[in-house]
């Protein structure tokens, strides 16, 4: 069935947020009661108890420009995170870029060509770990954090020259954003933060919500004080289950802005042997 939530950003675009007349935005960001306005008058089958993840479901669908109202982007506009630019703020209205053909193109896919696979034992799990196994995202970075998956792939595939990679905590929220794992990691010119996104088989790798996790992840540091205030940045880290027991694993290069596009600089595939429960 297809989704109802192109019409109901479109209904907030063109009654709420854009003069058509003047081809004038008037207010890029949209909130969760736009969103629960925009559901009532389109009278959407979409639940309005949660509209906070309403732009979450939306990127987190493996054909997200589907789902990108057609009149919006003609229009010359995009979307993007919005989490934390403003109160009750969800995403934004963005133009699109002159030559840009699609309304996500930064969408970056897997191509088994452009990575080194690396095979990662699993013998080190215990059995009644492995029975918990289960498919959802805290799951999959526990599992690469239990078994030094990320350690071997600064050892191996990263062009970084890295003395030491140390886990440091799942599940790390900020006002900006989450990263679903943390680890530090030790180089020739300072230490750094690793914020790793992590995704399963449906879901793609979107890169707006990595750059900003670890933008957040980055200020969130710095501003607390502490021994983590001296880090010379963030690395943003990206995994994404792509077959059964095996992950993709992506290294970009270190962003300086919360919208700054990412660019892919390693890849790699984990094959955990055996087969892990739940990485499928």
């Amino acid at each position: 069935m297809p989704s109802e939530k192109p019409q109901v950003i479109e209904w907030i675009f063109f009654n709420r947020k854009y003069d058509s007349a003047a081809r004038l935005l008037r207010d890029p960001i949209v909130t969760f009661n736009d969103i629960r306005e925009g559901i009532e008058a389109t009278g959407a089958r979409l639940s309005v108890a949660n509209p906070a993840n309403f732009w979450k479901d939306l990127t987190r669908s493996p054909t997200p420009n589907d789902n990108w109202p057609t009149r919006v982007f003609e229009a010359g506009f995009t979307g993007t995170d919005a989490i934390g630019a403003g109160d009750q703020a969800c995403f934004a209205f963005t133009p699109v870029a002159e030559d840009q053909t699609e309304p996500f193109p930064d969408i970056l896919v897997f191509d088994p060509h452009n990575v080194v696979p690396l095979t990662i034992q699993s013998l080190s799990m215990a059995q009644a770990m492995k029975a918990l196994g289960r498919r959802d995202e805290n799951w999959l970075a526990q599992v690469t954090a239990r078994l030094f998956a990320i350690e071997t792939f600064f050892a191996v595939v990263s062009e970084r020259e890295v003395r030491e990679v140390s886990f440091l905590q799942t599940g790390v929220k900020m006002r900006g954003g989450e990263s679903d794992a943390v680890y530090s990691v030790t180089c020739d010119d300072g230490v750094w933060l690793l914020s790793v996104e992590a995704k399963g088989r449906r879901e793609p790798l979107h890169l707006p919500q990595i750059a900003r996790a670890s933008y957040s992840l980055f200020e969130t540091v710095t501003s607390q004080g502490g021994e983590l205030s001296d880090v010379v940045g963030v690395i943003p880290f990206g995994l994404k289950i792509v077959g059964d027991s095996e992950v993709w694993a992506v290294e970009f290069a270190p962003v300086e802005s919360a919208d700054e596009t990412l660019t892919a600089v390693s890849q790699a595939t984990f094959m955990f042997t055996p087969p892990v429960p739940g990485i499928s």
